[in-house]
């Protein structure tokens, strides 16, 4: 879409069928991005995307909207991430933080937006803690904090990414045991948590292992969805952490004894 085409001169059907084909090609995009780009004020993108997620074409977000399409192998840039959901991401982190209290020993998982700004919270609190993470986003984050316990596990560095994976930090995990894990996923559905990277999987199946209670941090775009490669079963996660977007009859498609559901409130 070029930027200076005046969308607003189209018809509505016409407008909304360019934007459909964005989507074809682009996995997320914010109000405020979409408008930019199709030359139409924000609140006109809003009632399009409105429209187009009651037709099932799009997933609404509370700054913009996802695509409906498969997860397997996709996986969006840290910028596109970072301005995708913010207030839904924000709102979940918020929920994750009330599980925090002094002297436990917390996993942070690596590869997700949502993971640094748990990080960045975390860095705010002066109670003792224990931080073990394969994110080199995190570590920063919580580097020169004196009431925290860094521990990086170590790995190689994937390229365009801040996530360290395979040994020593594969060994290192089997053999220690945490209070709780904050989990990310590429993708969610009622059977299982997948990732679009192998080596990715390894690093969180132990992550798993070590620690006593899981909980996961996902926004809803994230839900009904399944990526190349299954992490754990459903059953394996205690706590489910989400926003407002996942509808209660999805929920209910998920297994029961399952994991606890808590929508985080925008605020």
């Amino acid at each position: 879409m070029n930027e200076e085409t005046n969308s607003e001169e189209l018809l509505p059907a016409e407008r909304r069928q360019q934007l459909v084909d964005w989507f074809k090609n682009n996995q997320a995009g914010t109000s405020q991005d979409l408008a930019r780009m199709f030359g139409i004020s924000v609140s006109t993108i809003r009632r399009d995307l409105d429209l187009l997620a009651s037709e099932g074409l799009v997933k609404r977000t509370h700054g913009g909207a996802v695509s409906i399409r498969s997860r397997a192998t996709y996986e969006p840039s840290t910028d596109l991430a970072r301005r995708t959901a913010l207030e839904e991401k924000q709102g979940i982190v918020r929920e994750a933080m009330r599980f925090i209290e002094p002297d436990q020993a917390l996993l942070i998982d690596t590869g997700a937006v949502i993971c640094h700004l748990l990080a960045e919270e975390i860095a705010g609190l002066d109670i003792p803690l224990t931080i073990i993470t394969n994110d080199l986003h995190v570590a920063k984050v919580l580097t020169y904090k004196p009431n925290i316990k860094l521990i990086v596990p170590g790995g190689a560095c994937r390229f365009g990414s801040f996530s360290l994976l395979g040994e020593p930090g594969l060994s290192f995990l089997a053999d220690i045991r945490c209070d709780l894990f904050f989990m990310s996923a590429a993708a969610i559905d009622e059977q299982c948590v997948s990732e679009t990277l192998l080596e990715l999987v390894q690093l969180k199946r132990a992550m798993i292992a070590a620690a006593n209670k899981v909980i996961l941090m996902a926004d809803s775009s994230r839900f009904m969805e399944r990526a190349l490669h299954k992490t754990a079963s459903i059953e394996a996660i205690d706590t489910i952490i989400t926003d407002e977007g996942l509808a209660r009859e999805q929920i209910d498609k998920f297994p029961s004894p399952g994991p606890q559901f808590i929508t985080a409130l925008m605020s």
